[in-house]
């Protein structure tokens, strides 16, 4: 798909190429885990975008959700995630914290709402992320995740996507995040990426710590 901000061409391309992605899928009786929505990678998220004080901003990243719902649903995908990687800010000083939050909670609201709508019948989930780009993140760990989802009335709604290497990032041990998502009620699904303690970004590598390992299917 060439890179354009208009996204109706996006839109078009996808409804050509995710035909092809279904019957090459049903040749090689490959399923789909889980879509997502890349609400980062664009310059116009530098800011956020289910937070971004822009409301065009704002709507775009909806209408991206919007597409890559139908097509995970299309694709008989188990779930979908929503990565808020630059759901965060630098400073407070420039930041209504509030109103950041509320955003979050209606664009959430609203994921939840059209995935009843089109009958979507995988699990919605949110990736915890506590850094990277952003300095302090609003979904940092599996607590902020559940307070924001108890804040705003979506509890059942959503469950955790939990990343090792995120759980590093935020200064947690893999098994109290996956402990606390039980606990919670949140456990949906697992990202294996292991990360490494002396880096302090994605590595995206698979798990080789034994211990780790074990404690994780423990926690399953």
């Amino acid at each position: 798909i060439p890179p354009t901000d208009k996204i109706l061409v996006i839109e078009k391309n996808l409804d050509q190429v995710v035909p092809l992605i279904r019957e090459a899928m049903q040749q090689k009786g490959i399923g789909l885990l889980w879509g997502t929505a890349n609400l980062f990678r664009d310059p116009a998220y530098a800011h956020g975008a289910a937070t971004s004080p822009e409301p065009d901003v704002f709507a775009k990243a909806a209408a991206q959700v919007k597409k890559m719902l139908d097509v995970t649903a299309e694709l008989g995908g188990e779930g979908f995630v929503i990565w808020p990687g630059r759901e965060g800010y630098d400073t407070l000083l420039n930041v209504d914290f509030k109103l950041s939050l509320d955003l979050l909670g209606s664009f959430l609201g609203a994921v939840a709402d059209y995935a009843q709508e089109i009958g979507f019948k995988g699990q919605l989930l949110v990736e915890p992320k506590p850094m990277e780009p952003m300095r302090f993140m609003y979904v940092s760990d599996v607590m902020s995740l559940y307070a924001i989802l108890r804040m705003h009335g979506l509890m059942g709604k959503f469950k955790a996507n939990i990343e090792a290497n995120h759980a590093t990032l935020a200064n947690r041990a893999f098994q109290h995040e996956l402990r606390l998502a039980r606990v919670l009620g949140l456990l949906g699904s697992i990202d294996i990426n292991q990360g490494d303690f002396f880096v302090g970004w994605d590595v995206d590598r698979f798990p080789t710590d034994l211990y780790d390992a074990t404690f994780a299917a423990y926690e399953v």
